[in-house]
């Protein structure tokens, strides 16, 4: 009996796959939390930034995963180790990141890749949006946000999460996407 409404448990896990933009796009996530395109399809994104964006200390404190390495980074004592990034995006995210103008649609994606030096070819973090349909959370701009360890691509959170909403409240004017690490013209 519980091998049965195990099976039936991860049927319904592995048939419930959503997919996190259009049909164009290869990133997916099923309901397991484990990203079944991610890391080694983001080539398949446009990464935006030309060389690595040097990441604001705040920002950098709330985008960490905690560890013990990482668990003395407490912005508020000035030991905050630096940290950059690298932003990726899918086709229907582009021009509107560019432009700064307009509504991200329905399944756009961002991807930062958070990386421990400038000169790191590995991330060692990505947090994710992905823009659901209308009515999933208006006043936070219908996004969806996750965060994934950058070693094992193991999903730590997903959904609303409360320290992405408190920051991308500053960024309503863009759809609460910031624009930061954009070079300057």
């Amino acid at each position: 009996m519980q091998r049965r409404q195990l099976c039936l448990c991860f049927a319904v896990v592995c048939c419930g796959a959503v997919t996190w933009a259009g049909p164009d796009e290869p990133f997916q996530i099923d309901l397991s939390g484990q990203l079944s395109v991610h890391v080694e399809k983001l080539e398949a994104l446009t990464r935006i930034t030309e060389t690595p964006h040097r990441m604001a200390d705040s920002t950098a404190a709330l985008c960490k995963v905690v560890t013990p390495q990482y668990s003395n980074n407490n912005i508020h004592e000035g030991n905050l180790d630096p940290a950059w990034c690298h932003v990726y995006v899918t086709k229907n995210a582009k021009e509107t990141i560019l432009s700064g103008q307009g509504t991200y649609p329905e399944g756009a994606v961002i991807v930062k890749s958070k990386l421990g030096s400038k000169e790191s070819p590995k991330a060692i973090l990505y947090t994710v949006m992905r823009k659901r349909e209308a009515g999933y959370d208006p006043e936070n701009g219908d996004w969806e946000y996750a965060v994934l360890e950058g070693r094992l691509n193991r999903v730590l959170s997903r959904g609303r999460i409360d320290s992405c909403i408190d920051c991308h409240q500053t960024y309503k004017e863009t759809d609460h996407v910031t624009r930061a690490y954009l070079k300057k013209k």
